[in-house]
């Protein structure tokens, strides 16, 4: 999908050639402006223009963003469950036992894929960080590249936020903490170990509610690394239920008991506020609901 953006020049721009306004005023990469040279998708007064042009107070110049990547053939069919949408990004309820990209392992059975699908292949679906494939919850991705560079720096920023529910095995003695730990591939092992050769994780977490047994988690993770939570709980002595891989008890859930239940952000050319809760689905309420005492 291409994204189309209108500038008024202000009087605190004029003078400045194009891709000083672009990189200044509107935080677009070198590569970003460099594909709008490229492409012819920069307009000042109705005119194509060069990036060195300088431009006028009252003078308006219009971006077409391009889309290079065209959407592949899917497969996979279905509607997912919106959260929320607009003109630059989706918010969907991922369900657990789906992948949130495709991969070599999920050609055309996971969530972008049926998004694409869903749009009818029109245009590129981008996922914006990542679930494993059996957690369930809020995914975010984005309908063109702008969108999806300025969310990226979001993350980096920390503007944009997730917060997950999880259940975990056994009781925490603090209410709250943060977990700092070193995470590593293990050549042939699917599963992630705390080595100090790894790559540092940093997730804090906040205790809800406790039973003898088990403790209902909120967590949010400063660094972004595969398995960071699962991995992490587990070395605490604490590995989440359902979560074979790292130790924790299927008995009463199959799949590790781990929702994103909180994602918060800015519209990545707005600026308008987007925040979204989602309630655990039914696998992990029946877990609380049989470890919670009558």
């Amino acid at each position: 999908m291409k994204k189309t953006l209108e500038i008024k020049i202000t009087e605190e721009m004029n003078g400045l050639a194009i891709k000083a306004v672009l990189s200044r005023f509107f935080g677009l990469s070198r590569r970003e402006i460099s594909r709008l040279k490229f492409s012819g998708g920069i307009v000042y007064n109705g005119e194509s223009a060069r990036v060195t042009q300088p431009v006028e107070t009252g003078g308006t110049m219009v971006l077409t963003f391009p889309d290079q990547d065209t959407a592949a053939a899917v497969i996979l069919s279905g509607k997912p469950e919106i959260l929320y949408e607009d003109q630059d990004i989706v918010i969907v309820n991922k369900p657990a036992g789906m992948p949130c990209h495709p991969s070599h392992e999920h050609l055309d059975d996971d969530m972008g894929t049926m998004l694409q699908n869903y749009y009818g292949g029109t245009f590129k679906i981008r996922a914006i960080g990542r679930l494993d494939k059996d957690v369930s919850g809020i995914m975010l991705y984005a309908k063109n590249q702008p969108a999806a560079a300025r969310l990226s720096k979001q993350r980096n920023e920390g503007i944009l936020h997730k917060e997950y529910t999880a259940v975990a095995m056994g009781k925490f003695e603090k209410s709250e903490g943060t977990l700092v730990y070193k995470l590593a591939k293990v050549q042939g092992h699917r599963d992630r170990k705390v080595s100090g050769e790894g790559q540092e994780c940093v997730t804090q977490y906040r205790v809800e509610s406790s039973g003898d047994d088990y403790t209902v988690l909120k967590v949010s993770i400063v660094t972004g690394r595969t398995h960071q939570i699962r991995a992490g709980m587990a070395y605490a002595g604490h590995p989440l239920y359902g979560d074979r891989l790292y130790g924790g008890d299927n008995e009463l859930i199959a799949r590790p008991a781990l929702h994103c239940s909180h994602l918060r952000l800015r519209q990545p050319f707005t600026g308008k506020a987007v925040e979204i809760s989602l309630d655990p689905p039914g696998d992990i309420q029946t877990l609380l609901n049989k470890k919670t005492p009558l």
